[in-house]
């Protein structure tokens, strides 16, 4: 019989990608907007961090505590922009804005 990833572990490897890494931002990003929910994108910068080395190696590369920085990523956390967008880029990724179609 075979045996079957998780979802999880699936999105995770495929999130190793900086491509594919940045195409599940962009659009959990957007789906945060629709919605009015940020919790979408913070759950989705939690799973890059957590395919690019997991929380000590981002908070390292941060200089943040691990700690705090869980704490902001959890489900009951509320993450400032900055501490998302220093996520974001201690992963090796950027955000970048486009004008609207």
């Amino acid at each position: 019989m075979r045996k079957y990833k998780s979802y999880k572990t699936h999105l995770i490897e495929k999130l190793k990608d900086p491509e594919y890494a940045s195409a599940y931002l962009n659009a959990c990003l957007e789906e945060s907007f629709e919605n009015k929910d940020m919790g979408i994108f913070q759950l989705a910068v939690r799973d890059v961090v957590e395919a690019h080395g997991g929380m000590t190696a981002i908070s390292s590369k941060m200089e943040v505590s691990r700690e705090s920085f869980y704490r902001s990523l959890s489900q009951k956390g509320k993450a400032r922009f900055s501490t998302l967008m220093n996520a974001i880029k201690a992963c090796g990724l950027e955000l970048e804005f486009h004008p609207a179609h």
